[in-house]
């Protein structure tokens, strides 16, 4: 053995060992845990806490932080750690019996993405099982019914491919009751018998879902037909039968290292966080402790009278229910009416929940209900903007209480928009943006470099920021610049570095789209896609941005009036996005004493006028850094929403605005001071 490979056994032997003290540890959460439960078992409250979760989800990804270790990783590692938890607790309160063997049926063959999703349940709640593939929805539910199985777990939502319309119809058609659900992470490869060029390949095998969720990536390869299958692991089966190298399969990696095929590309999926929800099914309902945090799932179809649905969801709000989903499919034989496929959560053995049902049976036309059943598939809680404690020995300024609290004047009404009118609503809108609330009475903070330039420079400036407060990292990638011979950003691969920056400080990113060919691509990676002052009346461009569901920040154009902007955020509105995020940025007037003239009373015009959130860009507005802080705090006094602040690692060396890039001090002590500034209230 040469000493390389010594040293390698010797670190592999030291990791061996690492990986099984993780193990240990597991099992000894799991044995806490389950004292856990026996207190909880004595009590009426709830298991679970959702303040308590996202406590200790802060509190490790803050351990990671400090530990140089990926933040977003821990957390998931933890987000599953949180949900076996819960399943553990719901087993014993439940007096589920485990260790039994159950028989189960799923769509496809062994490794299919529905058998890992029926192992993966199982394993919840303490069961064996003996797993059955068959090669439809339609034949996995007939078994079910025929008493083949006694559970079936089908597939019935993908975050990217969208619902599975055969798996509602089998809930429609038959006396099938849900009684758990399960997600997955669908991690798509693309494999061949042989390692051969993309080129090469002439037929792609896969589930009719497997092409779709793949669909961007297929077609980088116009020369290869898609070939439908009725499994993504059956495809790859196939592959391995035919031994033809040109034709490949689309499917899970584990598939592909059963069936003995070569990976030629891994995670070929549009979109990186790929799920599928799948729901379990049994022949009768399935009564659940109402500790338990759970949702209901029924179809509903509405008297077919003018604000029928919404007299029916009014029922489900004013009871305190909050629906998750809302989905519309034809009424068979009935043209051009439809049913409702509705999730909220809810469990029926609660009295509240169960007398909200019988208001809602004498609201509608007609009501069934799928199941109660523990939840899984629940959206992380956002979060308003916060800021870091304030510092006890600063006191906030009266002068500034006094501005706070100075009446508003009335409202002038304008022909040139109506839907961003505070007359059409009353309410501040709120926008989330991951997990992150922009608006109301949060205060979010946005910062990073005017440009990304290097993987280095973006992760640095990442991690600092959101260690001090930051909620969103901020970049450019291509710079619209007053010069051609300035630098113009590194286009799309800095597109790739920031999200990737962003995914490991686990904040959402925000960059400027400058063109209307940029816009769909940049809406699929960016979380906020931002107009710059220079495109405020891109009149083509802002009408894109409309048709995507990405918020928007729009900045206001150089000489502007706050009448003019406040027409361009309708643009994007009137197209049906309504998540614009106003910035004051400064306009140009005589003043040369500052980059720009930041017009602070524009926020407050802005919340009087109109209902949409409004951040200040204090670097731009002032293009010095002696001036970014004093302006930061001024606008929180003034009422924004947030700011946007540009951070570099060395501003002196930045390859662009070095001049108004704060070091990373000097955003440590904006933010530091920021929290001891009063907040103007709304103005609505």
């Amino acid at each position: 053995m040469s000493e390389q490979q010594s040293g390698i056994a010797g670190l592999r032997q030291d990791l061996d060992e690492v990986d099984s003290g993780i193990v240990r540890l597991i099992a000894q959460r799991s044995e806490i845990i389950s004292a856990i439960a026996q207190v909880k078992e004595q009590g009426p409250g709830a298991i679970q806490d959702p303040a308590r979760e996202q406590a200790v989800l802060d509190g490790v990804a803050a351990m990671a932080a400090d530990l140089g270790v990926s933040a977003s990783l821990v957390r998931r590692i933890f987000r599953e750690l949180i949900g076996d938890s819960v399943a553990q607790q719901a087993r014993r309160l439940n007096g589920d019996a485990t260790g039994h063997r159950v028989r189960v049926a799923f769509q496809g063959v062994a490794h299919a993405f529905s058998d890992a999703a029926a192992q993966k349940y199982l394993a919840g709640r303490g069961l064996d099982g003996d797993l059955t593939g068959y090669p439809t929805f339609r034949d996995a539910a007939d078994a079910l019914l025929a008493g083949q199985a006694e559970l079936a777990v089908l597939p019935i939502e993908n975050t990217t491919a969208g619902s599975i319309n055969e798996v509602y119809a089998l809930l429609r058609e038959h006396d099938l009751f849900i009684v758990g659900e399960e997600t997955w992470k669908v991690d798509h490869c693309l494999a061949a018998v042989a390692d051969v060029p993309l080129s090469a390949v002439t037929q792609v095998l896969s589930h009719p879902q497997g092409h779709e969720q793949c669909a961007q990536f297929l077609r980088s390869m116009p020369q290869a037909a898609l070939a439908p299958y009725f499994d993504t692991a059956g495809a790859m089966r196939a592959v391995a039968e035919r031994r033809d190298p040109a034709a490949a399969a689309i499917g899970s990696p584990e598939a592909a290292a059963a069936n003995r095929l070569v990976i030629l590309r891994r995670n070929i999926s549009d979109t990186e966080d790929n799920f599928t929800r799948f729901v379990v099914l049994a022949r009768d309902a399935a009564p659940v402790d109402v500790r338990i945090p759970c949702k209901t799932s029924l179809i509903l179809v509405t008297r077919h009278e003018e604000g029928a649905l919404l007299r029916c969801l009014e029922v489900l709000s004013g009871s305190g229910h909050s629906m998750t989903k809302l989905e519309s499919r034809p009424r068979p034989g009935r043209p051009w009416e439809y049913m409702f496929f509705v999730d909220f959560e809810g469990n029926v053995a609660n009295p509240g929940t169960a007398a909200a049902l019988d208001e809602l049976r004498s609201a509608a036309l007609y009501v069934k209900v799928l199941g109660s059943y523990p939840a899984k598939a629940l959206r992380e809680p956002a979060r308003s903007g916060g800021l870091p404690a304030a510092p006890q020995d600063e006191s906030p300024a009266e002068m500034l209480e006094a501005v706070a609290a100075a009446p508003a004047a009335p409202a002038g009404r304008s022909r040139h928009y109506k839907l961003v009118d505070r007359a059409a609503r009353q309410a501040d809108t709120v926008i989330r943006v991951g997990d992150v609330l922009i608006g109301g009475d949060g205060f979010a903070v946005m910062a990073g470099p005017c440009s990304v330039e290097s993987e280095e420079q973006i992760n640095a400036t990442a991690k600092f920021v959101r260690d001090h407060g930051a909620h969103v990292l901020r970049g450019g990638v291509f710079k619209p610049r007053t010069s051609p011979y300035s630098f113009q950003g590194l286009g799309w691969q800095g597109l790739d570095l920031l999200v990737a920056a962003g995914r490991q400080s686990d904040m959402p990113v925000v960059t400027e789209v400058m063109a209307v060919d940029q816009v769909q691509r940049m809406a699929k990676a960016a979380d906020i896609l931002q107009v710059g002052t220079r495109n405020m009346q891109n009149f083509d461009l802002l009408r894109e941005l409309g048709k995507v569901d990405r918020p928007v920040l729009l900045k206001r154009g150089l000489s502007s009036t706050i009448e003019e902007w406040l027409a361009a955020a309708e643009y994007v509105v009137a197209q049906g996005n309504q998540q614009v995020i106003l910035c004051e940025r400064g306009i140009r007037t005589y003043e040369s004493a500052t980059r720009n003239t930041l017009d602070l009373s524009a926020v407050a015009v802005v919340r009087e006028r109109s209902h949409l959130p409004i951040i200040v860009d204090p670097s731009h507005g002032t293009g010095s850094r002696a001036y970014v802080a004093p302006m930061a705090w001024a606008a929180r006094a003034a009422g924004a929403h947030g700011i946007l602040v540009e951070v570099h690692p060395e501003p002196e060396h930045a390859l662009s605005d070095s001049e108004q890039s704060l070091s990373p001090p000097e955003f440590a002590a904006l933010m530091r001071h920021l929290a001891g500034i009063p907040a103007s209230p709304a103005r609505g």
